[in-house]
């Protein structure tokens, strides 16, 4: 029987997503499960793994049982996730702890220690430096605060390793999110680094092995057959981190092409063959390719700020929408809306900070706020800056790139917000480049679903994969009058940040201080 069926897995922060592609890249089936994160005190979240793979076999069922698929005619699975995620298992596989994502805020002791005793190390092995956005303090956490837990891990794995390891019994951790996320991680040698994993009073025992991601990480075992409907030995493919995978289903794998991922958090990533160890952005192994890099800076807060201003003032545009039956959604009359003003929003600047800062400096005290509101600012003036706002912080990432020497040709791009065509032009205008928007479905199973063709032999390479399936959407070019004046309107953004940075950390005392 031909194998002619991918299937490609990501386990998002809210959810899980399961889709079933043809050989040419069609999805067939699509299933998703909502996850719940869990809060249990103020700073800390966590999530449940064993509800992930539920989550992962139901949906895994409902896509065979929708399309009434041979499970024989899947030549492979791909398997990515959110990263920095701690999930610590034992021996026979079981949990000993819940996940703790990047999210989770209690390691802050343990970032300060990385900064003060390993970050030249860190910086001269991996090319990054410490910040709360890594497995590795939490980790530390869990041996400094709970040691009796600690000692019964046998292995440490990031989530798309979980669900790797409930498929096929193997415990790994693939070499790109590695590469990034984990500090233990020596990219010139492809390895751990036991000096370094040492110094930060860890156990490399404790560490999964390494692969690449064009490897095999195992075959889908005899029970999880029984389980899932799936055949026993299908190839899987431990793509790794999702924004990666979404990289690769946007076709930005080559060097001096740009990938935004817009959701509610976004990525800005910049291929490069080229290492550029820099303290202002995190570099990446491609899962394509361990000589090409990708160079990026994330935002917690660019579709998620309009999502907050919809839900505290945006209920007219949601009755507009349910008057209209749902034909318009109310993100696109708020993108109407934000087409009227003009471009500088009248002398507004918005800070995307809802969750902190965390490129190209890491600060987690800071928080979003308006500057310039004046008696004729309006609506449509708010919803403008909140979109130039998050774009002027995704160029911040590309001006620090690009004074690294990296070469940024064009910048593709995907996720809800590229709907807008309005959002779309101002990213555009304020970068000065091209933009390029991809219809891509389920980006990151995509990516999943191609990365495992490849490995499997489906695709001849990623270049085919890439050239057949990779459908570009629309274009914008930039209006360089308009360019102009936001290069302007940049510098007073980066300095209304600068003068309340102070004042950002006065207030999260007081914040904690007084339980505000």
């Amino acid at each position: 029987m031909e194998k002619d069926l991918l299937m490609g897995i990501d386990v998002g922060s809210s959810n899980i997503k399961s889709v079933l592609f043809d050989k040419h890249c069609n999805v067939l089936a699509n299933e998703s499960d909502g996850i719940e994160i869990i809060l249990p005190q103020p700073g800390w979240a966590e999530y449940d793994p064993n509800k992930w793979w539920e989550h992962v076999k139901a949906t895994l069922k409902r896509c065979l049982l929708k399309t009434n698929a041979d499970p024989k005619r899947i030549a492979g699975i791909g398997v990515s996730s959110l990263g920095c995620c701690v999930v610590p298992l034992d021996r026979e596989g079981n949990l000993v702890y819940n996940a703790i994502p990047w999210s989770d805020l209690r390691a802050f002791e343990e970032v300060a220690f990385l900064e003060k005793k390993c970050r030249q190390l860190i910086f001269e092995k991996s090319g990054n430096i410490p910040t709360g956005l890594s497995a590795t303090p939490h980790l530390m956490w869990l041996k400094n605060k709970m040691p009796k837990i600690y000692k019964k891990i046998y292995k440490y794995l990031e989530a798309s390793g979980f669900i790797v390891q409930r498929l096929t019994g193997a415990y790994t951790l693939d070499y790109s999110m590695a590469s990034a996320l984990d500090y233990g991680t020596d990219v010139k040698e492809f390895g751990y680094s036991k000096q370094l994993i040492d110094l930060m009073g860890l156990d490399i025992e404790k560490y999964a092995k390494l692969h690449r991601n064009t490897d095999i990480a195992g075959n889908v075992l005899k029970e999880v057959a029984l389980e899932t409907g799936l055949e026993e030995g299908i190839p899987v493919f431990n793509a790794g981190l999702d924004i990666v995978t979404a990289a690769l289903a946007g076709g930005a794998i080559f060097p001096g092409q740009g990938f935004y991922s817009m959701g509610s958090a976004s990525n800005m990533m910049i291929v490069t063959d080229k290492q550029i160890p820099t303290p202002y952005l995190t570099s990446i192994k491609h899962i394509i390719n361990t000589n090409l890099n990708l160079v990026f800076g994330s935002q917690g807060a660019a579709g998620f700020s309009l999502k907050w201003f919809s839900e505290q003032f945006g209920r007219l545009e949601k009755q507009v929408s349910e008057l209209l039956g749902g034909k318009i959604n109310h993100f696109e009359l708020m993108s109407m809306q934000a087409s009227k003003a003009s471009p500088g929003s009248g002398g507004l600047v918005y800070l995307p900070y809802l969750f902190g800062k965390f490129h190209p400096v890491f600060d987690p005290h800071c928080r979003g706020a308006f500057f310039g509101i004046s008696p004729t600012t309006t609506k449509a003036d708010f919803t403008r800056a909140l979109m130039e706002g998050a774009t002027f912080n995704m160029y911040e990432t590309i001006n620090s790139a690009q004074d690294e020497g990296l070469t940024l040709d064009e910048i593709i791009t995907s996720g809800g917000p590229t709907n807008s065509d309005i959002w779309c032009q101002i990213i555009s205008d304020i970068t000065g480049k091209k933009i390029v928007t991809i219809d891509a479905p389920e980006a990151s199973p995509l990516g999943n679903a191609m990365l495992a063709g490849v490995g499997t032999g489906l695709f001849t390479d990623f270049d085919h994969a890439v050239e057949m399936f990779i459908k570009p959407k629309k274009e914008y070019s930039p209006d360089m009058n308009h360019h102009a004046v936001y290069d302007e309107i940049f510098e007073v953004y980066k300095n209304v940040y600068r003068s309340l940075k102070e004042n950002f950390q006065m207030m999260a005392k007081l914040k904690e201080k007084f339980d505000l």
